[in-house]
């Protein structure tokens, strides 16, 4: 129940600050500083930006960084709260304090930044059975394998609380003098992400004094590859903006492409680009079909050809993209506002409360300290784990070798090439002294594809 005289402690969880996340996490923290029941504290397990310094300061919210460094703090802060609130994805330094540390007792919940669907950030049983309640960020968590296959009386547990950091801030006025069509995109410049053939797309888009505006961490590949197609001129590279407001009231359209294995749940940038009235052009993905009502808040398209013919025809009819535009802008403040977020996260706050607490351990095994780094990279890849498990457990050299061979092409997958989401590449950046992790993402770099010659 809620104390008389003391407000509910909640106690956050995360691996980082930074990206989407952080956005969401920390403006639902400011937004609750006037909240007379909750009381809101953020343990980051590594360090915090400077940037992200700047804003907890301006804003006097309570946050401390490079948490993993002091574990038995971190385990008596978890014991005083609560609430402890972990935000879920698959990252080394969470998964390495949760598998290694036996919680003290707590009410836990996990809310999941990603869908699910992709190696190597998929559920598993153990996590899912984990805290007191599992939420998910997007209602299509709902379909994975693992969720389907959990019980009826776990099933109970799962909610879904959709994740934004709020559209408040983001201005629906537009330039009135612009000079050409502008077709923007913010957001991560990493093919995990966005649609490999992006700028093949942008290449293939007949029309006049169209400028495509390209706004996030400055990617020197694709900056060499949109020369190589002639693009420089064409495709502007802008690099990390810090207001989006001053790009999307510039923008005439949102031309968001991105990968289908794709990570996301539910993408900031995008309800931004919605309030604003910047209509936006997708690619039907499960997350993007959850996000925008084709025909009516944006334009969702089936394939490459559909969506460059999208994006002229927007080009050529105001009056659609006028449309678009208000039913968009209306759209997203209303499903995407922070007031939103923070009544639903009141009602699993409230409800929680009533449970006791209880200790969480992930397993039964009795000395953590034998767990090995590599174990940590397995367990978190739950049912997928069985490709590097061959290779450890190779009994010939033959075996060894046809094990590393399957290791090495899943370097053929962009979601496995990137440095982070918990990938190899980022478990041996992590624990630098585990040679095993350090020979497979040696093994997954290593990956050349064939040529095709015809």
């Amino acid at each position: 129940m809620i104390p008389v005289s003391n407000k509910v402690s909640i106690l956050h969880l995360t691996p980082h600050l930074g990206g989407g996340v952080g956005s969401v996490l920390l403006n639902y923290v400011k937004e609750e500083l006037h909240n007379d029941i909750f009381e809101h504290n953020i343990e980051c397990l590594d360090a915090i930006s400077i940037d992200t310094l700047r804003f907890v300061k301006s804003n006097q919210l309570k946050v401390n960084g490079l948490a993993y460094q002091n574990i038995s703090i971190l385990i008596k802060k978890i014991a005083d709260a609560d609430i402890l609130l972990i935000h879920w994805w698959n990252h080394p330094l969470l998964y390495d304090f949760i598998i290694r540390n036996e919680l003290p007792p707590t009410r836990l919940i996990m809310w999941s930044h990603v869908s699910g669907f992709n190696t190597p950030n998929t559920f598993n049983s153990r996590l899912l059975a984990y805290p007191d309640k599992f939420i998910f960020t997007t209602p299509l968590s709902f379909e994975t394998k693992e969720v389907r296959n959990c019980s009826d009386i776990l099933k109970k547990n799962f909610r879904t609380i959709w994740s934004t950091s709020g559209v408040d801030h983001i201005s629906a006025e537009h330039e009135k003098i612009k000079k050409g069509f502008k077709v923007g995109y913010i957001g991560t410049l990493d093919y995990a992400k966005l649609h490999p053939d992006f700028l093949k797309m942008c290449k293939k888009i007949n029309i006049p004094s169209v400028k495509f505006i390209v706004c996030g961490d400055i990617n020197a590949d694709l900056v060499e590859e949109a020369a190589s197609l002639g693009l420089s001129e064409k495709v502007e590279f802008k690099g990390n903006v810090s207001n989006v407001n001053d790009f999307l009231r510039t923008f005439d359209v949102f031309g968001y492409p991105l990968a289908s294995y794709h990570y996301g749940t539910c993408d900031q940038v995008l309800a931004e680009s919605m309030a604003a009235g910047v209509v936006p052009v997708v690619l039907s993905n499960p997350m993007e079909k959850n996000m925008v009502k084709d025909g009516e808040t944006g334009i969702v398209v089936d394939s490459q050809g559909s969506y460059i013919s999208a994006i002229e025809k927007l080009y050529k009819d105001d009056k659609l993209r006028n449309s678009l535009s208000d039913r968009a802008s209306v759209y997203a403040k209303e499903r995407f506002s922070l007031k939103e977020l923070t009544h639903k996260w009141k009602v699993e706050i409230l409800e929680i409360l009533e449970i006791d607490k209880t200790e969480k351990c992930w397993s039964n095994e009795s000395d953590r300290q034998e767990i090995s780094s590599v174990d940590v990279f397995l367990e978190s890849l739950g049912d997928y784990k069985d490709l590097f498990c061959n290779h450890l457990n190779a009994k010939s050299d033959e075996e060894s070798l046809q094990a590393a061979e399957k290791i090495k092409s899943l370097g053929e997958y962009p979601f496995w090439r990137t440095r982070t989401k918990g990938t190899v590449h980022q478990y041996s950046c992590f624990f630098q002294d585990d040679k095993r992790l350090k020979e497979w993402s040696m093994l997954i770099d290593s990956y050349k594809p064939s040529l095709n010659l015809n």
